[in-house]
């Protein structure tokens, strides 16, 4: 599905990513894990193409990623929520999801301005998985309601959904509990389970919740300023010296997730 090899990226003198090899097979969970700072968003940014790295390739599918302009991307089935929640405040929920199907539009201006049938069968179709979605997050009481006047979970859970009305093959997720009450957290783990069971695509995680991160990915990358320090299962970092002296502390050994 997703394959990175050497990798480096710097802005100016700082070196945000640096010779990083990252995979990720089909239907698979995997996460990416670091301190603030390590470089997690960064690698998202590369993949969705918002950077451009000075050395390395990005491969989904056999495709080359950095020849692709972002809106490309998109196009190839990569989706992603963002850490800051990047919706449209003004929008209703349910209009800030459809735009999560504009770049399977396939009419043109002439086309949308005269309501020819293509165009109306693109927006018959984009209202359908819209509401799927609304339906998937079991957020259809917010449908109407504008984005803006949104609880903060809420509107993660939006930007989330709008990931997945173009029904992509790789969702990228940007710290997705960040903001969550504590009692949404094991339902939002369920929801990312559920992504790679009815949407059948991959999901690149990034977060700080470790019980999230290690309870629902299954292969899972650990990074220190940039530079890669282990890669496994949970299991095996959640004992990883390194990663356990860098990032996890020793209280993160003790204990299986729970969720």
């Amino acid at each position: 599905m997703l394959d990175l090899s050497g990798i480096s990226l710097s802005f100016g003198g700082v070196q945000a990513i640096s010779d990083l090899d990252l995979g990720l097979g089909e239907g698979v969970i995997g996460a990416v894990i670091g301190a603030n700072g390590a470089g997690k968003t960064s690698i998202l940014n590369v993949i969705s193409g918002f950077y451009r790295p000075q050395a390395g390739s990005a491969w989904c599918r056999g495709v080359d990623l950095l020849a692709r302009q972002a809106h490309e991307i998109v196009g190839l089935g990569i989706s992603r929520s963002f850490q800051n929640v990047a919706l449209f405040n003004e929008l209703s929920v349910f209009d800030n999801l459809l735009l999560g199907a504009d770049h399977l539009r396939r009419n043109g201006l002439l086309a949308n301005m005269l309501r020819l049938p293509k165009a109306r069968r693109h927006e018959r179709d984009a209202r359908t998985r819209a509401a799927r979605v609304l339906e998937f997050l079991g957020i259809e009481q917010l449908r109407d309601r504008r984005a803006g006047e949104l609880a903060f979970g809420d509107r993660k859970l939006v930007d989330m959904g709008r990931a997945l009305v173009g029904d992509p093959r790789l969702v990228l997720l940007d710290e997705p509990a960040a903001g969550m009450p504590e009692a949404r957290r094991g339902p939002l783990a369920d929801l990312i389970r559920r992504i790679r069971a009815e949407w059948g695509a991959s999901v690149l995680l990034i977060d700080h919740d470790m019980e999230l991160v290690l309870g629902v990915a299954e292969h899972v990358v650990a990074i220190d300023f940039g530079v890669k320090i282990a890669e496994g299962t949970p299991a095996e970092i959640r004992t990883d010296r390194r990663v356990i002296e860098a990032y996890l502390g020793e209280d993160h050994t003790a204990t299986e997730p729970t969720n």
